[in-house]
């Protein structure tokens, strides 16, 4: 039902009124319109309900637990949220141990931290150790050099930091993205093995964001696809080329690989802010950078302005970057 179609409960009740006799009262106020205008009000809410009930049925307009019902009728599931992961430098004394599910976390905030796996102080009095954040979703995804606090205190470790974002981060997959998925579904059929079928192959499996098919990309008879996802992507590439090797046409030679990060360096001279909230500035416009993205320096310095700089100068890289399809971008920032 369209909703352009649907009346106005001041409609409904106007046509009510509409089929009685013309000779009675049927001005605001009088017997009649009182004993109608409830039964509009009513009539109108139930084909309201009616409306949103039917809209649940159809993948474009569904939402919630309704379209996790669509999406399971094409074999596919909601994204569940995943945990930041981030690097963290431990200064101390040489040797020693910070054990496993050691706790960190930020000041003035409820996230939190835990490492994962021993470690032990180097000779330079310090070391490195990963850390999964305890709250799954982006809330993990926190700036640079905010994780300062030793929440389970260890003796003989002086001092936490990460030098860079928290990232991996992912909320439960939002509805849009889940509706992409289920229309590209519906909207590409098999067709025996084309580029759009492995895509639509891939994008089927639970926890890729991105997929793309490359044909002939190593001769004749080959097809690299590509995945991307925000979590755990070497056991996403494992589930992809399973279900790939059960659907592929006999004699195609097929690769399934993760996006290849491609490393660069960021170095802006910045005047009026201080290093740490120039980093996070340029980190922030780089996470919006999807992959076969552009990196455009504008933007970089329009981040770092809006952030609170002077001014601000790209001394690298010396102009926009164009990721190919198969390239994430990962990058370090250098401030001076």
């Amino acid at each position: 039902m369209d909703g352009t179609n649907t009346l106005s409960f001041e409609s409904k009740l106007q046509q009510l009124l509409d089929r009685v006799d013309n000779g009675i009262d049927k001005s605001e106020g009088s017997i009649i319109y009182d004993a109608l205008a409830p039964i509009a009000m009513q009539l109108w809410i139930e084909e309201s309900k009616f409306r949103s009930i039917l809209e649940q049925a159809f993948a474009v307009t569904a939402e919630g637990r309704f379209l996790d019902l669509i999406a399971k009728d094409y074999g596919l599931e909601r994204t569940p949220a995943a945990a930041a992961m981030v690097e963290l430098a431990f200064t101390g004394i040489v040797n020693a141990v910070i054990p496993d599910g050691t706790s960190v976390g930020i000041e003035n905030s409820d996230i939190s931290f835990a490492t994962i796996g021993d470690a032990v102080i180097g000779s330079g009095g310090r070391t490195t150790v990963m850390a999964r954040c305890k709250q799954a979703g982006a809330i993990g995804n926190v700036n640079a050099d905010t994780i300062r606090l030793l929440f389970d205190p260890v003796k003989d470790i002086w001092t936490v930091n990460n030098s860079r974002p928290a990232s991996g981060g992912l909320n439960q997959e939002p509805d849009e993205a889940l509706r992409g998925r289920i229309l590209y579904q519906k909207r590409n059929p098999e067709h025996g093995g084309t580029e759009s079928d492995y895509k639509r192959w891939a994008l089927s499996v639970t926890g890729v964001t991105y997929a793309e098919a490359l044909n002939c990309n190593r001769g004749l008879g080959t097809v690299d696809v590509v995945v991307g996802a925000d979590a755990d992507i070497e056991r996403v590439c494992g589930e992809v080329r399973r279900l790939i090797e059960l659907k592929k046409p006999l004699g195609v030679d097929v690769i399934v690989k993760p996006v290849i990060p491609e490393l660069m360096t960021v170095k802006a001279k910045v005047v009026g802010l201080s290093e740490s909230a120039a980093k996070n500035a340029v980190y922030g416009y780089l996470r919006t950078v999807d992959i076969g993205g552009t990196i455009y320096l504008s933007k970089i310095v329009a981040a770092l302005i809006t952030a609170g700089a002077a001014d601000a100068v790209i001394l690298l890289p010396k102009e926009n970057l164009q990721l190919p399809i198969d390239r994430s971008l990962q990058a370090e920032v250098i401030i001076v």
